[in-house]
């Protein structure tokens, strides 16, 4: 008989359902943002003020859990940071700093440059209704996060997916950038 399998057993059945607790954590803080994002988008930030609340909760529930597992929550986190700074954008033309959004660097990085796509939605719509001054301002934050990010260079392993991040924020700058020469 092996000594302590039984043992050895429970604790990893114990790790695995720990797993699957964080990966569903992680899930419900990425549909938390999904819907401030599409309520931002169709409101305005005042009208999201319920689902941020909703969302930092959603954060703190996986934060409560996550410890040792947080390769299962980087997409929540990314997501979190993502929506907090199109808040903070649109309700003060402002972007968060990773210490007030309690994040690490990877998630930070990441949800940063997501974001542009996201600026890049109100630029076109703010051009649709007539707001050229907001396209310009959303425009001129694209470029400022695309241009204060533009030098760095890390492994994929280190900071996954960021060059072809960086990538498509510059197709999307030239996107709002076509846009804007056409007013």
């Amino acid at each position: 008989m092996i000594p302590d399998l039984e043992k050895i057993e429970h604790r990893i059945e114990k790790l695995e359902s720990d797993r699957d607790e964080v990966m569903r954590l992680s899930k419900d803080l990425i549909k938390a943002a999904g819907k401030a994002i599409s309520s931002m988008h169709a409101y305005g930030p005042k009208k999201a003020d319920v689902l941020i609340k909703e969302l930092k909760a959603a954060k703190e529930r996986l934060c409560s859990k996550e410890k040792g597992f947080e390769f299962y929550s980087m997409q929540a986190h990314q997501e979190y940071v993502e929506a907090l700074v199109l808040y903070s954008i649109l309700g003060k033309k402002t972007i968060p700093s990773m210490e007030s959004l309690v994040e690490s660097e990877v998630p930070y990085l990441l949800g940063l440059m997501d974001v542009i796509g996201e600026l890049k939605r109100e630029a076109i719509e703010s051009i649709r209704r007539g707001k050229k001054e907001d396209a310009r301002i959303y425009y001129k934050i694209m470029s400022d996060i695309y241009d204060s990010t533009l030098h760095m260079r890390f492994a994929n392993s280190v900071l996954p997916d960021f060059r072809r991040k960086q990538d498509t924020g510059r197709i999307q700058m030239e996107s709002v950038m076509n846009e804007m020469l056409h007013l």
